[in-house]
């Protein structure tokens, strides 16, 4: 556990402040005898005035009897102290060095302490608005005027502790209610903070947050007028003082207020709900991250202003409380339970995070003793055993990994039944969406079994990078979240004894990264600084974010070689231990390191590591490298800008490309650098293709000729070329075609020998294209023959596995295992009459070993299906159904409580070709809200291939759904319109849309799905006729090969 502030100790230990002296007198000090920091002083006398505070067993007669035999001593004491103490406070200690209080209970003084007594009718509302600021009357604040600027208020003030308590109003069971307190909180905060001097406070505030009482003391308790509240700026609370305060000295302000507690949103604070014993009950948690901290409580919410915090969480009797910290005390009065928490070492306001629910647990401890305990709904207790198991060997992984044991005492897991990210790396407590935390062999698909295992090793990651050390601003997100999602890697094979999931871990993140950043309007990885960040994550994404981040940073580990780069990050964190780093930080230490050691590949150039970083972090995009046969083994490589929608003048963009590749003669890892723009010659030796274990983040175009020797090889022996080149290869030439710098002869003849294709790799990228292709040719004259390609490339395969029998069991661990999910997928996706003619007769004896009332199909008893073929069973049997099949199912919809068989249920029920079965499906979901996850709804149905567009006929008609959508949970209504343009087939299809979303224009992210919907519409007339036709040839090719159903 944190410990206060120790840069001063001399101060810390023998000040004695003259309050403190004044309390003795009075008889109110807490500890007789006890010299104690100033701070700590004003601390115990707002305890005195508080409600909530602790009762001491010293009487009041015994202090004063001490206090008063010891005060001849005291004031000598304090005449000498405090003479050094100045002379050692303005000379030696930094202005920003705090006194902290040590840990009590948040309390609140007994002028803010009324807020508990008012009702939310009568709750103090400060709207003063106030001129805006000139340069003239504060150049200090000058760019709060500046929108962007207000994401990152000027660093004058710097938080060192907040005291935080919480009241939360929550009927988390039918018989509780707190009438019109309901999913409300009222809190206080007091801050600690070092002052820069001015009579103005600056802290982040939810604009729906109501304030009450506001008071601002200095290190000598005494108050100091708050002439103005002002709340003109969104989302900042603007506190104007009577008096300036002084530049270095401590102060503390104290803000009483009420917020609520969100029901539809699964984000910021808020509760969700869940069934257990027939009734409803609810959990409450957080999710901080961006910047939600503000929603919860008056701060500083920025990355780079960490402070430490004291919890205290006042919850209705009969649930648990936990947070960042080890529970202190926990004491029940009636109807209201408080939970104390320890203090938390410095962290930034987004790790924040408490959960108040009744739920169960399981517990289990790491090698090394740290207590993990896993809480979750009681009905999935059981599945939540593989989570708990993996926590204690992923923390000792990273434990050595590091070399820097877990900071904490414990680490607490809470699985919510909803959330808006899949999972949350709070410090000590991580929050996972229950569709994603919870997994037990048999009743849940075995992939979930490695998806639960990456996700508790990613947030595990971030507990170091991340939250111990921390980036400076959210330009540098990448960093936290490439790291995270490179090293768990790592880490599940370390759970799994294996390895290939990290040397597969390139290839595996290029195809979607490489998608995402051929996009005109992309930012490069590194944003600028102070940037705003939802525009940054607008425009950036996730693939970049987390999937462009993750290969850069392999290809670093790859450069400066694995054990170089281990022993930089241990030096980067033991560097910024509780502190913030950026980019630069991380690659001086790592640039330090390898220069410092005999191995790494940047040794004889006149580059440095940065130099080769910096043209890929901090310029959009990537190159394409061209071979062109010379004679023989040699070739002739060449880099320029990959332009994906092509220019009349490309733009000159240069990137220092390491082309890795293993020496034929020693066998040992080499690089060929490519550093400009002219041809080099390069020995491929007997490599078929460039780069052939894909560790360079680049496409790559080889001449036809080499085209042509490829597509033979693969025909001939498709295993010459290694797995991640196959997959390369087709990725690269359908992303070429369809810009039109290759002709779709070219991938057609490439995918030719995957009806013989065994790995997965492969599959997931020719099955990512499908989701571009099947759209725009699903309702076109050429569909029969595409479909008929997509039969002998997938269908093939299919009936192979479904020869040996879909429930045959495969090690996950394997391709096969993989490849068969994949090719069921899409073979049913298609509507692949072996595939439909299976789902339909399962799901027959579904219907019959399942009818009960209350059978549950996720329950084991009666669903034999195997579980990755549940979401295409019942999409198959839906789409080709009767309407007693489709009641069915959505009977067990209603009453299913595992998110994982709700999803799969519902992706069948999407499939519906009947109007009003989908409206009473979607008007379910969008009823229920945050209980449904409306964003993952959309997203499980927008894969299905339909000639309807449902959900833009509901919303034209019904437009109520859409005004609560814009009203109240827009990143939902986001995935909705994705949906909904991403099912239009007809023209008069987007002028329809245009007319729903005509009275909205500030969604300000319509033009593009409407530019989407249109190319795909343009691209059926323009060039689906060019592709059918090499659809046919292909056919023709695969025959002469004797490739045929």
């Amino acid at each position: 556990m944190a410990t206060p502030d120790s840069a001063c100790p001399l101060l810390y230990e023998f000040v004695i402040s003259p309050f403190a002296l004044e309390e003795c007198r009075q008889g109110t000090s807490s500890e007789p005898g006890r010299m104690r920091p100033f701070s700590d002083a004003v601390t115990a006398s707002a305890s005195t005035t508080s409600t909530t505070a602790v009762a001491t067993t010293v009487t009041s007669e015994q202090r004063q009897q001490s206090c008063c035999s010891a005060r001849p001593l005291a004031i000598g004491v304090v005449a000498v102290s405090m003479s050094f103490a100045l002379i050692y406070f303005f000379m030696i200690v930094p202005l920003t060095s705090s006194i902290l209080p040590s840990q009590s209970s948040p309390i609140l003084p007994s002028d803010i302490s009324t807020i508990y007594q008012k009702s939310s009718t009568d709750f103090p509302i400060f709207t003063n608005s106030t001129e805006l600021i000139t340069t003239t009357e504060d150049p200090l604040y000058v760019h709060i005027n500046n929108t962007n600027h207000r994401l990152q208020i000027p660093q004058i003030h710097i938080p060192l502790l907040y005291e935080v308590e919480l009241k939360l109003f929550v009927p988390w069971r039918p018989t509780i209610s707190f009438g019109s307190d309901n999913f409300s909180v009222k809190g206080h905060v007091r801050v600690h903070f070092t002052s820069g001097g001015g009579s103005r406070i600056l802290l982040h505030s939810d604009s729906k947050q109501h304030i009450g009482d506001c008071v601002v003391r200095d290190e000598l308790n005494r108050n100091i007028t708050v002439k103005l509240v002002g709340r003109q700026y969104s989302q900042i609370l603007d506190l104007n003082l009577e008096t300036d305060m002084i530049h270095g000295m401590n102060y503390t302000l104290d803000v009483a207020f009420k917020s609520a507690i969100n029901l539809n949103l699964a984000y910021g604070l808020f509760a969700a709900p869940y069934t257990f014993e027939n009734e409803t009950r609810y959990v409450v948690a957080t999710q901080l991250q961006i910047s939600e901290a503000r929603t919860v409580f008056p701060c500083i919410d920025v990355p780079d202003m960490k402070a430490q915090f004291d919890t205290v969480i006042i919850h209705p009797t009969g649930t648990t409380s936990i947070a960042n910290m080890m529970e202190n005390s926990t004491k029940v009065d009636g109807e209201w339970t408080t939970t104390t928490f320890h203090r938390t070492p410095p962290m930034s306001t987004y790790l924040f995070a408490f959960s108040v629910s009744d739920y169960p647990y399981l517990e289990t401890f790491s090698g090394r003793g740290v207590r993990s305990r896993v809480y979750c709904d009681p009905t999935k207790l059981v599945d939540a055993q593989l989570i708990t198991k993996s926590i204690g060997p992923v923390l000792d992984f990273y434990e050595d990994y590091f070399g820097i044991p877990y900071p904490l005492e414990k680490l607490d897991v809470v699985i919510v039944p909803a959330l808006s990210v899949t999972a949350m790396e709070n410090w000590g407590l991580i929050t996972i969406r229950q569709t994603n935390g919870l997994y037990t062999e048999g009743r849940f698909a075995i992939s979930q079994k490695h998806d639960v295992q990456e996700i508790v090793a990613h947030e595990l990651a971030h507990q170091w990078f991340g939250n111990l050390v921390t980036m400076k601003w959210w330009n540098d997100l990448w960093l936290n979240e490439g790291f995270a999602t490179l090293i768990s890697v790592r880490a599940v094979d370390f759970l799994e004894n294996t390895t290939w999931r990290y040397e597969d871990s390139s290839a595996e993140s290029q195809c979607v990264a490489l998608r995402a950043d051929q996009i005109d309007s992309i930012s490069p990885v590194s944003g600028k600084k102070n940037s705003n960040f939802d525009s940054y994550m607008e425009i950036q994404g996730k693939a970049i974010i987390y999937k462009k981040s993750a290969i850069i940073i392999r290809m670093i580990e790859r450069l400066v070689e694995e054990d170089i780069f281990r022993q930089g990050l241990k030096r980067f964190l033991n560097t910024f231990l509780y502190k913030n780093a950026d980019h630069e930080d991380l690659f001086n230490v790592l640039v330090y390191v390898h220069d410092s050691s005999a191995g790494g590949h940047l040794r004889g150039q006149n580059f440095s590591l940065s130099d080769v970083m910096d043209t890929w972090i901090r310029q959009a995009h990537f190159p394409v490298i061209h071979v062109n046969r010379k004679e023989g083994s040699l070739v002739t490589l060449r880099q320029e800008k990959y332009e994906h929608v092509p220019r009349d003048e490309p733009e000159k963009q240069v990137w220092k490309i390491p082309i890795f590749y293993d020496d034929p003669v020693s066998g040992k890892h080499k690089v060929f650098w490519l550093t400009d723009t002219q041809p080099k010659v390069f020995d491929m030796g007997g490599l078929l293709v460039v780069d052939p274990h894909q560790l360079t983040y680049m496409r790559l175009r080889y001449d036809m000729e080499m085209y042509s020797d490829i597509t033979m090889a693969l025909m001939d022996d498709f295993t010459m070329i290694p797995t991640n080149s196959r997959s390369r290869l087709i990725d690269d030439t359908l992303a070429m075609a369809e810009n039109g710098q290759l002709t779709y002869k070219v991938p057609f003849n490439l995918t030719m020998y995957m009806s013989r294709e065994i790995a997965y790799r492969p599959f997931q990228t020719f099955s990512a294209y499908l989701d571009f292709f099947l759209p725009r040719m699903y309702i076109h004259e050429g569909w029969s023959i595409y479909k008929k390609y997509l039969e002998l490339v997938v269908g093939i395969p299919f009936d192979k596995f479904n020869a040996e029998g879909l429930d045959v069991s495969f090690d996950h661990n394997t391709d096969l295992f993989h490849t068969r999910q994949i090719v069921v997928f899409r073979a049913c996706g298609i509507e692949y009459e072996p595939c439909v003619r299976m789902a339909k007769q399962r799901f027959a004896e579904l219907r019959v070993n399942c009818s009960g009332e209350n059978q549950l199909l996720s329950g084991m008893e009666c669903n034999k299906i195997p579980y990755y073929l549940r979401p295409h069973v019942y999409s198959a049997a839906i789409n080709d159904g009767t309407q007693e099949d489709f009641d069915f199912l959505y009977k067990k919809w209603m009453i299913e409580h595992y998110m994982m068989e709700h999803d799969n249920i519902f992706t069948g029920l999407c499939t519906t070709n009947i109007r009003e079965n989908s409206d009473r499906a979607w008007r379910q979901v969008i009823k229920n809200g945050a209980r449904e996850n409306v964003m993952v709804r959309a997203q499980l149905c927008s894969k299905k291939l339909s000639k309807n567009n449902f959900i833009l006929d509901l919303l034209y008609e019904d437009k109520v759904y859409l005004k609560e959508f814009v009203d109240k949970d827009r990143k939902s209504l986001f995935a909705l319109q994705q949906l909904l343009y991403r099912k239009i087939n007809y023209e008069e299809e987007v002028l329809k849309a245009d007319e729903v979303f005509k009275p909205y224009p500030q969604l300000r992210w319509i033009p593009k799905l409407r530019a989407i919907a249109s190319d795909r519409l343009d691209w059926r007339k323009t060039v689906a006729a060019q592709f059918t036709g090499n659809a046919s040839e292909a056919i023709e090719e695969m025959r002469k090969f004797q490739i045929t159903i």
